[in-house]
């Protein structure tokens, strides 16, 4: 997911024409984002605190739709060792 988003990142032709969404948040307001299956930036505030949660495959509520699972569809190929 790293490599991806930053081959997205680096990619001026992406950046200049891909759709894109702002989203306003009052001053003072905390928000939650679960941005796994999505490319996402921030482009502009004052402050950022950005936490990032690995959680085994086996702890997930349906792994059938994590990441993971998703990216290994697309690949045809196991991108996890099993723990």
């Amino acid at each position: 997911m790293l490599g991806l988003h930053d081959e997205a990142k680096a990619d001026l032709a992406y950046q200049k024409h891909c759709a894109q969404q702002v989203v306003r948040f009052a001053p003072g307001t905390t928000w939650l984002c679960f941005s796994d299956q999505v490319m996402h930036a921030a482009v502009s505030g004052q402050y950022m605190l950005e936490q990032t949660i690995h959680l085994p495959v086996a702890a997930l509520y349906d792994p059938a739709r994590s990441p993971l699972a998703i990216l290994e569809r697309l690949t045809g190929r196991a991108l996890a060792r099993a723990a």
